[in-house]
């Protein structure tokens, strides 16, 4: 499974990487590169911030228990 995961997520980015291409000429010919530049930079530094305030971010802390078909129960953590 975690091998189809990690494929994905390749082939998503790698994906992407055309368009973001077409994107990033399209802005430096409009804005030159300085301008290009700088909106990479910001986009660079919300993209963490737009993650750790999404609901993805918290996920991943529950855990179904083990048993229990997938839904049906969330993991305690053993709190000795």
């Amino acid at each position: 499974m975690q091998g189809r995961v990690a494929a994905t997520i390749t082939f998503a980015g790698m994906g992407l990487t055309p368009l973001g291409s077409l994107c990033g000429g399209f802005l430096a010919g409009e804005w030159g590169l300085r301008g290009t530049l700088l909106v990479t930079a910001a986009g660079m530094v919300v993209s963490p911030l737009l993650m750790a305030l999404s609901p993805l971010a918290r996920l991943g802390r529950q855990l179904p228990s083990p048993g229990l078909p997938v839904g049906q129960g969330v993991a305690q953590a053993d709190v000795s």
